[in-house]
């Protein structure tokens, strides 16, 4: 059976065109890294893609919460140490002015000390981490100490929002698992309902610094629970209860980063798996490109030469 020349280009140009577009999806493949562009080419792989590419959305979700969660936790780590500085700096220069060799102008400049240290608390207890203020309980949004000052301008102590200062905050690390991340600032500072007793840190270290400034004698019918002795005790307990909290920061801290180094792993094997569900091999895709550009060009060339001698054939 003959075959005519337009049979014969047209196989040729429909294999030329085959080919042409082998090469292009070829370089498309290598271009985005990956061989499946739609569903429909593979759907059991599809569906596998689909779904590592959700867990690997959720391990992302993880690891954000983590490193929010991380942030928060290390400042007010911080700033509780701060606070734990400030309270054995009060306590030192207490007990300075309880030595008998101290004179009224001695104990005096110890107090306006302890003064300083006092508002270096409130700095400290409404410390931020970036536009959040990390003792506040449930509001954030604003400083949650407002300071209560005498008619001299020194501190006497402070009022807070009773309302949120308790709230809890809890970050999400695990299917079955959310960390509390913050502390709330009437754990540390001043109970709820607490304010202006022994449990309040700016009111017992507020009472020192009067005691010390009135030359180390605590108020008239007082002797016993404002003595220099007796407040020190009280401001002690409160340094610990602070100290216990700064602990449990100190193991939330410990595990986000445990889950934190757990999720990275997790991020690595499910991007293998992702690669393998819907990318490439570059070796073997490599060799196929080169081996689809020597047959495109093979075929060019031999399409070349039969139109050259069809020619001849025609014009003889």
């Amino acid at each position: 059976m003959r075959v005519s020349d337009s049979q014969r280009y047209q196989h040729f140009t429909r294999d030329i065109e085959d080919r042409l577009s082998n090469f292009v999806r070829l370089e498309q493949e290598l271009a985005q890294g990956k061989r499946i562009f739609n569903p429909s080419e593979d759907v059991q792989m599809a569906k596998q893609a689909m779904q590592v590419r959700s867990n690997l959305a959720q391990n992302e979700q993880y690891v954000r919460n983590i490193e929010d969660g991380s942030n928060m936790v290390s400042s007010a780590t911080s700033h509780l140490q701060n606070v734990i500085d400030l309270l054995n700096e009060i306590d030192a220069l207490a007990v300075a002015a309880d030595n008998d060799h101290m004179t009224e102008t001695d104990r005096h400049n110890n107090a306006v000390q302890m003064n300083q240290k006092i508002e270096s608390l409130v700095e400290s207890v409404n410390a931020s981490q970036g536009d959040r203020y990390l003792f506040g309980g449930y509001n954030t949004n604003s400083a949650p100490f407002s300071i209560v000052r005498d008619e001299d301008g020194k501190i006497t102590g402070v009022s807070v929002n009773e309302e949120t200062i308790g709230g809890q905050i809890y970050r999400s690390i695990d299917r079955d698992e959310n960390l509390r991340i913050n502390i709330p600032g009437d754990r540390l500072f001043q109970p709820v309902g607490a304010a202006n007793t022994d449990q309040d840190m700016f009111y017992v270290a507020s009472q020192l610094r009067d005691v010390i400034d009135n030359n180390n004698v605590p108020p008239e019918g007082q002797e016993t629970t404002h003595s220099n002795d007796a407040l020190r005790e009280k401001l002690s307990l409160i340094r610990d209860r602070v100290i216990t909290e700064q602990t449990y920061l100190g193991s939330v801290g410990q595990r986000l980063n445990e889950k934190l180094d757990y999720y990275q792993e997790i991020e690595i094997s499910l991007t293998e798996k992702l690669e393998d569900a819907q990318g490439v091999d570059m070796a073997d895709l490599a060799s196929r490109i080169a081996i689809e550009e020597n047959v495109y060009n093979s075929l060019l060339a031999i399409n070349s030469r039969l139109l050259g001698r069809s020619l001849v054939d025609y014009l003889s």
